[in-house]
């Protein structure tokens, strides 16, 4: 029963809340669509919950030129933030979507149109169709196809991919392309959206497209029971972050098998004919047999993207020797493992003579990455303050810096260490008569992984205990809606980056806060170690010294020399490993050997160097 008492105050919260969203002046977000012919350009744009028409617009300068001087100028006059725009025209028009996405921070759509078309239909019927592809927040729904195939937007070109990449590496890339002609590529893993796995995908089938490489992205038809078994007793066991007492029992083991063979049926058209299969993490690690037995010619890669501990997974009557032989008696029937580039993720049982190992990348173009202008960082930092006040939290202090950690809500990410590293670095500030930053936690949720919410939950009562009261209200912790521009631009602005992982696989976010110069302080855990140069783009500390972390943090607050150098060679050392072209090219890479050759002979080498080995590259 509801308190009559507690209703003004309830209504009080709600009326500040709002005054104070209202103060921060965000943009009105706005959609376009956009019809070209030869002569003109018909432009409908809805915001505000009405429809504005720019119509016959004459085609006396550049179409790009046209569309980004009226997209800027809505910002300013108006303060609008388009959103998507969907272009309507010849197919020689669709270079300009890149344009969009990359200069205006626009969701790109293009469909090719070479005939005549009634300008007022398309306007007052298709533009809410743009609308229509996002929810309410913003963010763009993952379509679906009936056998669960992502669709991935076009968002860049392939002229953009071709700028960014050294010319040996993207020629070695077409030739690849170009010899799995007539062959299929599928991948499977478990979500679309909200894990490093999807991000990934996302943009690896987005520049397979731009290839021509005959390429598609599967995920399973999820089942919560499911999922709660795949992270709590797979995932996190085999990291060992899991209770001790955490055992796969025989409950878990039919839950998971029946989703299996249901999944199975369900997505044997999809497997049925392709002629390489790539099984992403545990999660799908059942659907082997099954692929096999109903097309035995194809070639199946596991790619293991989990820091697992392999020590405990060869020791008998563990937790991890349980689930590992219970996924391992799946997943043994791939014709090849590939791990992380650390020895210790490999279990013993794994053939070594079938194992290669890879990193994982990140996307220089995609939303988490590419730059963005001052307004539309300032656009995004607003949404984020919006998110902070909407939970009862203080929005940033522009006026102060901040450090950041990126990473999902997980048992492994360290949290509680990142708050205590701060706590320390706070009182060493205030020691010393020192401006004090703000700390910011933020992460994805992914549908797969049931740990988020209790997580973030711990977090905020950590928070309230009486250790951190007095530095709580400086600390700002969200669970962002997966809109990457956000985590972009958070990072962008951050004074230093944390990564204060236990368990890790790679964790990609360092390589993306490398990439925008931020010296990153991180645990010597899992893949990390090998992306930061250690006292040159950050620092590598032991999982566990806080004060160590704690120190480090003050150097870069205190010493700019020393900032400034370590953020000029985090930007020069980034390991071009990391990138999606490198990935791509890997990919291809093992699908071509296997294909022509029936098996390869990894012996646990990077892929990298078998790849130099035969091109010389």
């Amino acid at each position: 029963m509801v308190s009559f008492s507690s209703v003004p105050n309830f209504a009080q919260r709600f009326l500040s809340t709002r005054r104070r969203i209202e103060k921060l002046d965000i943009p009105i977000s706005s959609y376009l669509k956009i019809w070209v012919n030869h002569s003109t350009l018909n432009i409908s744009e809805l915001g505000d919950k009405k429809i504005i028409f720019h119509t016959d617009i004459k085609r006396e300068r550049n179409v790009k030129n046209i569309l980004v001087n009226m997209i800027e100028k809505r910002s300013v006059e108006s303060n609008v933030k388009v959103v998507a725009a969907e272009i309507l025209g010849e197919k020689w028009l669709k270079p300009i979507i890149s344009d969009l996405w990359l200069n205006e921070d626009v969701v790109p759509f293009f469909k090719p149109s070479n005939h005549s078309i009634d300008p007022s239909t398309i306007h007052k019927e298709s533009v809410w169709d743009i609308v229509g592809r996002f929810r309410e927040d913003q963010i763009a729904n993952i379509v679906l196809t009936k056998k669960n195939e992502v669709e991935v937007a076009e968002l860049v070109t392939l002229e953009d991919y071709r700028n960014i990449t050294p010319l040996p590496a993207y020629e070695l890339l077409r030739t690849l392309a170009k010899n799995l002609a007539g062959k299929k590529i599928v991948f499977i893993n478990a979500t679309p959206q909200g894990g490093g796995v999807a991000i990934m995908r996302h943009a690896l089938i987005r520049l397979y497209n731009l290839l021509g490489v005959d390429a598609h992205w599967h995920v399973l038809y999820p089942r919560k029971e499911a999922f709660d078994v795949t992270k709590t007793k797979f995932h996190n066991v085999l990291q060992n972050v899991a209770d001790p007492e955490t055992r796969l029992n025989d409950s878990d083991r039919e839950t998971y098998s029946s989703w299996i063979k249901q999944n199975a049926q369900r997505l044997e058209k999809v497997y049925i004919d392709a002629d390489v299969v790539i099984v992403d993490d545990p999660q799908p690690t059942g659907l082997i047999p099954y692929i096999k037995k109903v097309n035995p010619k194809v070639k199946i890669l596991y790619r293991s993207h989990i820091q697992l501990e392999s020590h405990l997974i060869d020791t008998p009557g563990t937790p991890q020797n349980e689930t590992w032989s219970f996924i391992w008696e799946n997943a043994k029937d791939a014709d090849l493992f590939i791990s992380h580039p650390i020895e210790a993720f490999i279990p013993s049982v794994v053939p070594f003579e079938r194992t290669v190992t890879m990193p994982a990348t990140t996307d220089a173009l995609d939303g988490l990455n590419k730059r963005l202008k001052s307004r539309h960082s300032d656009y995004y930092l607003k949404l984020f303050d919006q998110m902070l006040i909407e939970t009862q939290q203080s929005p940033l202090d522009k006026t102060r810096p901040y450090v950041i950690q990126v990473a999902r809500f997980d048992p492994s990410k360290g949290i509680p260490d990142v708050i205590e590293s701060y706590r320390i670095l706070v009182e060493k500030l205030k020691k010393n008569g020192k401006t004090i930053p703000q700390l910011v936690i933020v992460g994805h949720g992914s549908i797969d992984d049931p740990d988020g919410i209790p997580i973030y939950t711990l977090t905020m009562e950590l928070l309230r205990s009486e250790s951190y009261k007095d530095i709580a209200s400086d600390v700002k912790v969200m669970r962002v809606p997966s809109v990457d521009q956000i985590l972009n631009a958070l990072v962008r602005e951050s004074h230093a980056v944390l990564q204060l992982s236990h368990k890790e696989g790679f964790e990609v976010k360092v390589s993306e806060a490398l990439m925008k110069g931020k010296p990153v302080v991180a645990y010597k855990a899992g893949g990390i170690p090998l992306q930061i140069i250690d006292g040159v783009s950050g620092f590598l500390i032991p999982v566990g010294k806080t004060e160590q972390v704690a120190d480090k943090l003050y150097q870069l607050f205190t010493n700019l020399d020393l900032y400034h150098e370590m953020s000029r060679q985090a930007k020069e050392n980034v390991n071009p490993e990391t990138t999606t072209i490198a990935n791509a090219t890997k990919w291809l890479f093992l699908a071509d050997e296997l294909l022509k050759n029936g098996k390869i002979v990894g012996n646990r080498s990077a892929v990298r160097d078998l790849i130099r080995k035969k091109y010389k590259v």
